[in-house]
């Protein structure tokens, strides 16, 4: 069964990058994230919906 909520690391793991870049990625302000306090969670329909709008183009950090 797969996760309706994912965290950073598992952004990590998908992406196949590092934790520190994956925070990178997700302390963006398009990124699609539930910030309670210090910690971020990112429903997987809306991180689906995120790879797909950037598949093929680059995605530039600020």
């Amino acid at each position: 069964m797969q996760k309706e909520i994912l965290k950073v690391v598992d952004i990590a793991d998908i992406l196949g990058c590092s934790t520190k870049k994956a925070y990178m990625i997700v302390r963006q302000d398009d990124f699609p994230k539930i910030t309670i306090g210090r910690g971020y969670y990112i429903p997987r329909p809306a991180f689906e919906s995120w790879i797909k709008k950037y598949t093929g183009k680059e995605y530039i950090l600020y």
